[in-house]
């Protein structure tokens, strides 16, 4: 499977239904005992939407959307309930050298849980944090927008790192298969009622 760096039509998926799911195990017995198993840190995002009756004009746009990503292919996709990176819910972490990884921050009382973003928008903003001074260093990193590298030069110990700007999700259609239904009319008008995507790491 290949990538196509492109954003599924935003105004498509802003109908979307969907969010996080983890792979875990759990089971239980009489007397009220649970017992768990995560098997990965991190959840895959599944939405289902639909295209609504549209004009063969509006519709074109879609149905080739599905074509060059030949049903398979992975793309970007704008999840509307989290899409921002803010000062507040965002970081760094180090990878190597002067390379960092963008994250995306959820804060709850006592437990932080952190999310690496690969697919940051055009336009995201650095910015560092030293001595309690906040800095805009956008004009000094390289941004990688395919992967969600950020690198850095001229790091020092204690500096802190968080972002502004907006993020994609790597998806993937879950089927092969488009299901068009054409409602006729003067307008010929063409719907989609059950689009299904998942988020898919083979790209990250």
């Amino acid at each position: 499977m290949s990538f196509y760096e492109q954003l599924f039509p935003p105004e498509i998926s802003a109908n979307m239904v969907g969010g996080p799911r983890f792979t875990a195990m759990q089971a239980g017995t009489i007397g009220g005992q649970r017992f768990t198993n995560l098997m990965d840190p991190y959840p895959l995002h599944e939405y289902s939407f639909e295209q609504p009756p549209r004009t063969g004009e509006e519709f074109e746009a879609l149905r080739a959307f599905f074509w060059v990503v030949r049903g398979i292919d992975g793309f970007r996709f704008k999840d509307w309930s989290d899409y921002r990176l803010t000062l507040q819910n965002s970081n760094l972490t180090l990878i190597s050298g002067t390379t960092w990884q963008i994250n995306r921050l959820y804060q709850s009382p006592g437990r932080t849980a952190v999310r690496p973003i690969y697919k940051p928008a055009p336009g995201v903003k650095v910015f560092r944090t030293r001595s309690g001074t906040t800095t805009d260093i956008t004009g000094s990193t390289t941004i990688t927008t395919t992967d969600g590298r950020v690198v850095i030069a001229g790091h020092a110990g204690g500096d802190t790192y968080a972002l502004m700007g907006q993020f994609h999700v790597p998806v993937a259609f879950t089927s092969p298969q488009a299901a068009f239904a054409v409602l006729g009319g003067s307008a010929m008008l063409t719907s989609w009622s059950d689009i299904s995507i998942r988020e898919t790491r083979q790209e990250a």
